[in-house]
């Protein structure tokens, strides 16, 4: 098993819950998700592995991580050890991946497809029937090759759901309650890709693995936190 790092962004927050109050992440909503590429470092952003994550239209879905207990400190190596969790991942169609990555205060739903006859650009809004998405989720968007996405929609930017029906929803930016202009369709087919909270560990294999359908891969998760004794001055 490939070693884990975890994530800058992750590392910032983990401080900012320990000693400034921030709210911690919601145990519920560790997934954990397979990304086609071996470029993503711990200075990337949930954009990059979101961007790069399986495509839910191949059979693949995110697995959710549940730990049983809190684990116990052991006082040989100074460090809280958590339950090591087991995930694994079987295959509907061939995937092909090489780096998983855990999602915290993640979405179950990795990405859904739409095309451009999903997209009105006279009333703003996207249709997709069903979408899992509520108001105020996180979405990005990709284009399949040789795909244009609507302009107004921007490959690397993270948008929020807006006014969601059970078929349809309009976007804005993360900051902002006003929907963006969508000023035409695009053209082509696209990806909706969930990217809720934030990326707080990932690993990569040291080689690409190609998973056959109905064949399974697993990943053990060993969680720890290690008591150095070192605080800012020594």
């Amino acid at each position: 098993m490939p070693q884990g790092t975890f994530t800058n962004s992750w590392i910032s927050q983990a401080a900012n819950i320990l000693f400034c109050g921030s709210a911690a992440p919601d145990t519920t909503k560790f997934y954990l998700g397979l990304a086609n590429t071996n470029a993503l470092t711990r200075a990337n952003t949930i954009v990059d592995f979101v961007s790069n994550e399986l495509l839910a239209t191949d059979g693949y879905a995110r697995s959710q991580l549940i730990l049983p207990n809190n684990g116990s400190y052991n006082t040989s190596n100074n460090r809280q050890e958590l339950p090591t969790a087991t995930i694994t991942f079987t295959a509907q169609n061939t995937w092909q991946f090489q780096t998983v990555f855990l999602l915290a205060n993640g979405h179950p739903v990795a990405s859904l497809p739409f095309t451009s006859s999903n997209v009105n650009s006279a009333t703003d809004r996207i249709t997709i029937a069903n979408h899992p998405w509520v108001s105020g989720d996180r979405l990005i968007f990709t284009a399949d090759s040789t795909a244009t996405l609507p302009t107004g929609i921007n490959q690397a930017t993270v948008y929020q759901v807006l006014s969601p029906t059970t078929n349809d929803f309009a976007l804005g930016q993360v900051v902002s309650s006003t929907p963006i202009n969508i000023q035409d369709t695009g053209s082509g087919t696209f990806r909706a890709r969930s990217a809720n909270g934030m990326v707080a560990a990932f690993a990569v294999e040291s080689s690409l693995i190609t998973l056959l359908a109905a064949s399974s891969y697993s990943y053990q998760i060993p969680l720890v936190l290690l008591n150095t004794g070192l605080v800012s001055g020594n």
